[in-house]
């Protein structure tokens, strides 16, 4: 493999793409504790949800009918193999980077606007 090869295959760093990766998603549900009101229990377990919130659509649409830790754990697991996914693809190349970062911020704030229906209701 020659020098220009090399050259048009660069890689953005991962200690670049992964907080901004993880910030393009969870920046979105900041509406937790940025919004006003009482801090009740209720916001509490929403907070202590943040985590696995990037999961809430897949339990809307497919996991409303289980208990409450099941759908935890696969709203846990949805939300670590959507952030993986993520960050490896936004790791490949740069141009991909300045692609999934802006679209992952999108799709992260209409999955928040999910959760902020649900969380008032």
């Amino acid at each position: 493999m020659n020098s220009i090869a090399k050259q048009s295959v660069r890689r953005p760093s991962l200690k670049v793409v992964i907080p901004v990766i993880l910030f393009c998603t969870y920046y979105p549900y900041s509406w937790l504790i940025l919004s006003k009101g009482s801090w009740t229990a209720y916001r509490w377990t929403w907070i202590k949800m943040w985590p696995v919130l990037p999961g809430i659509s897949f339990r809307a649409m497919f996991f409303h009918h289980l208990l409450d830790s099941l759908t935890l754990a696969g709203m846990l697991v949805i939300s670590v193999m959507l952030v993986t996914l993520v960050i490896y693809v936004a790791s490949r190349r740069r141009w991909l980077f300045a692609v999934i970062a802006p679209l992952t911020f999108i799709l992260s704030a209409l999955n928040s606007m999910v959760a902020y229906a649900l969380y008032r209701a």
